[in-house]
């Protein structure tokens, strides 16, 4: 059976390697006529595995599950675009961070007011 997914290069995925062993990294390439996928490795129940480039037939992986950030992960993203340079990233972020502020009421809407405005006070 002949997975369909496109994998995407540094898509995050979760999965197991052909000998079995569970693993988890992000995609290197992908090869749709053999319906394989070049990982590299970060987590390996064989540790001589991590850090290697592997390929990996693709129904053995899925993507890595996302969890929502919360406020204090979205700050510490942002402050990570702006050390990286990545204008694109930091915007997204900004944006993620005002729509969570607009959301939040109470409390946690001020701690959130005063990080994202603390310049101008």
């Amino acid at each position: 059976m002949q997975h369909e997914t496109i994998w995407k290069k540094g898509e995050w995925v979760k999965g197991r390697t052909v000998n079995g062993e569970l693993m988890h990294g992000f995609v290197v390439d992908y090869n749709h006529e053999d319906g394989t996928v070049k990982i590299n490795v970060v987590a390996c129940d064989r540790e001589s595995t991590v850090g290697k480039v592997i390929e990996t037939l693709s129904y053995l992986i899925k993507p890595f599950p996302v969890s929502p950030l919360g406020g204090q992960e979205l700050r510490s993203m942002t402050d990570l675009a702006l050390i990286t340079s990545d204008r694109d990233w930091f915007m997204d972020l900004t944006e993620q961070l005002s729509d969570r502020t607009g959301k939040t009421t109470g409390d946690d809407q001020e701690q959130d007011s005063s990080w994202y405005w603390s310049a101008q006070r």
